[in-house]
């Protein structure tokens, strides 16, 4: 059987709208709910575009730097190589200038006994010839031909050479040589500059 029975409240009536929260009050907490939601979502994607957005900036700010760096060593790059261009320059020029001071320290007779040496290699085996030098240097030859008797040659005078200057006359043809010319033989060529 069914009874009926009241319950009464121990707490006054008035206050049980305070007790109980209304409609209204949740729908707005789900609301603001949402919006946290939402607001929390644009603060990631804010986030997440300034990220990769200073990520873009440090990448181009790299590659600008060492576009920077790479112009600057090219720079570098083009001096050394124009140092070390006028270095050898500067080389060849002392080496030439001291070889010709020693050579022209040279006496005239060591000079002609070398031109003299110079024809009696090119001429193996030594052959008969007629060797042609300026008045001046007579004697200097003469003595040499005498301590080289295993060079068959006729010594002959000529005051339109140069003094220095030899000639050796032989069926085959006529062999010139003269100082100048040999120490010029033997000087260094001047460096030509790459970029020229």
């Amino acid at each position: 059987m069914l009874c009926r029975r009241k319950i009464e409240l121990s707490m006054p009536t008035a206050s049980l709208p305070h007790a109980l929260i209304p409609r209204a009050v949740l729908a707005d907490s789900r609301q603001a709910e949402q919006l946290l939601e939402n607001a929390q979502a644009q603060a990631d994607a804010l986030l997440r575009q300034a990220q990769a957005h200073s990520e873009q900036l440090l990448e181009q700010a790299q590659v600008e730097f060492w576009q920077r760096a790479n112009r600057q060593l090219e720079r570098w790059e083009v001096e050394r190589q124009a140092i070390c261009e006028r270095l050898e320059q500067i080389a060849t020029s002392v080496t030439n200038q001291a070889l010709i001071s020693l050579l022209e320290l040279t006496p005239p007779a060591e000079r002609l006994s070398a031109l003299l040496k110079k024809l009696l290699n090119t001429q193996v085996p030594a052959i008969a010839a007629n060797l042609v030098c300026h008045p001046q240097d007579h004697a200097q030859v003469e003595q040499w031909l005498q301590l080289h008797t295993e060079a068959p040659w006729c010594l002959r005078l000529d005051d339109s050479l140069a003094a220095e200057t030899l000639i050796l006359e032989t069926e085959e043809g006529r062999f010139h040589i003269e100082w100048r010319s040999t120490v010029d033989s033997l000087l260094l060529l001047e460096p030509v500059s790459r970029g020229r």
